[in-house]
């Protein structure tokens, strides 16, 4: 049974509970389920009851369950569990999930609890909020398991036996050297099947791919996948390994990367919270502005229909086909857009692929135009348009249908050239530009074809 079909056949009986305060059921519960399934399960009670279950929870499992809730319940929750609960939760996260959780609160706030934690913590806590959001220094664990080369592998398979609890994953070992510079990599399946007596310098593989703390999440991301590993190590300005970046981390990158990517395309600023969290005004905010932006570009629509006003006189039939023109136009961008954003994105193409773009949606935009100029010549006819007026709206469709698709492709490899994110080359906003171009073609080609 999925944990959403649970939640809808025990929540009434989990909310009776807690109005008769009767915790142990759902102490029991939690302690039961795995900490994935019982936050989904348990996270839409609201902040109070939740609070009341986590100062009921023993450790580790208060931890566990916290750390699989969303970060807005995260934040709310540290504001009101108390002092020692705030100090065993935050010391006892995985570092990546902490780090990314105090990032989100004021600084504080994160100063009125580090003087708590041990000094340990405190140091790494430090070290991670260092460095630059959306990076891999800011997004990797510390909790990673390393041997030296000299190390017979029954040394190394009992210094894992004593560090795996406490290490995040003990799939892949790091090889260091002085100074914790990274030698080799070996993995687990190596060590358990290779002699004891053997040095890990002798079964290592050296030239291990890595990536810096300073490198955008999206590139660790890419390599992650290209080279279908589990851990990405991460070194310093010294070649110095400080951490991994796991492959959970890696989904929650891709999830929160797609997300934004689909927000942009629809012109909606991207949300930072789950959209029954983010407040009305909020809403309004992220909304409003992309819509007033292209609320002013839908101006220059009407501005060009003005224009054209004494031509629609003595040609009022022509406006039949105005709403059919520029929605060609915008449809075939917003595919364009769609097409080349999520090529750049995973990496099919570069921008130095921008001529054969060019001329492959040349091709495509043409090809497109040809297919709906004919068919809009013909349905033209059908309404007794004469076979000009039918024409021009044939040589307006190819040349709308054209530009949007050279328009929609050309733009996000533009913003990828200007360092700005493709996905604001929205659909709507590649529309807005070819409602006026259409507008334009269309009723330029009337005044030559018809001479009005």
């Amino acid at each position: 049974m999925s944990v959403s079909h649970l939640r809808n056949l025990i929540l009434p009986d989990v909310k009776d509970l807690i109005d008769n305060g009767d915790w142990h059921p759902l102490v029991s519960l939690v302690s039961l389920l795995h900490p994935s399934d019982s936050a989904e399960l348990l996270g839409e009670l609201g902040t109070s009851p939740l609070v009341e279950l986590i100062r009921r929870l023993p450790y580790p499992v208060n931890v566990e369950f916290f750390s699989k809730l969303e970060e807005f319940d995260q934040i709310e929750l540290l504001e009101q569990v108390g002092r020692t609960a705030v100090i065993q939760l935050v010391e006892n996260m995985p570092p990546d999930d902490r780090s990314a959780l105090l990032r989100q609160l004021p600084p504080a706030t994160v100063d009125a609890i580090l003087p708590y934690i041990a000094q340990v913590e405190r140091n790494d806590i430090r070290r991670l909020l260092d460095y630059e959001d959306d990076t891999a220094g800011a997004i990797m664990t510390t909790e990673y398991a390393t041997v030296s080369p000299d190390m017979t592998v029954g040394e190394a398979l009992q210094k894992l036996r004593q560090v795996a609890p406490e290490r995040e994953t003990i799939y892949i070992v790091y090889v260091v050297g002085e100074f914790n510079r990274l030698k080799g990599v070996v993995s687990l399946r190596d060590l358990v099947t290779a002699r004891p007596d053997l040095h890990i310098s002798e079964i290592m593989v050296e030239n291990v791919i890595s990536t810096s703390v300073h490198t955008d999440q999206e590139e660790v991301a890419e390599a992650v996948k290209k080279y279908d590993f589990l851990a990405m190590p991460v070194l310093d300005d010294q070649g110095r390994l400080v951490g991994i970046v796991t492959h959970d981390d890696i989904v929650d990158i891709l999830e929160e990367e797609y997300t934004e990517d689909v927000h942009r395309l629809g012109a909606v600023e991207p949300l930072d919270m789950p959209y029954f969290s983010t407040g009305l005004w909020g809403l309004v905010r992220r909304r409003g502005l992309w819509l007033a932006v292209l609320f002013l570009g839908e101006m220059f629509t009407g501005t060009a229909l003005r224009f054209y006003e004494g031509s629609l006189e003595k040609a009022i039939i022509l406006m039949a086909f105005v709403p059919l023109i520029i929605s060609s136009g915008g449809n075939s961008g917003a595919q364009s857009v769609a097409l080349i954003t999520r090529a750049l994105g995973v990496g099919e193409i570069s921008l130095k692929d921008w001529v054969r773009v060019f001329w492959r949606e040349s091709a495509m935009g043409i090809s497109l135009g040809l297919l709906l100029g004919t068919m809009g010549f013909f349905r033209a006819l059908m309404w007794n348009f004469t076979y000009m007026q039918a024409a021009c709206v044939s040589i307006a469709l190819i040349g709308v249908v054209t530009i949007g698709t050279l328009l929609g492709s050309m733009l996000p490899l533009f913003f990828e050239r200007i360092g700005l994110d493709p996905a604001v080359t929205s659909s709507p906003f590649v529309a807005s530009i070819v409602d006026v171009m259409g507008i334009v073609l269309y009723f330029s080609v009337a005044k030559l074809l018809l001479g009005i």
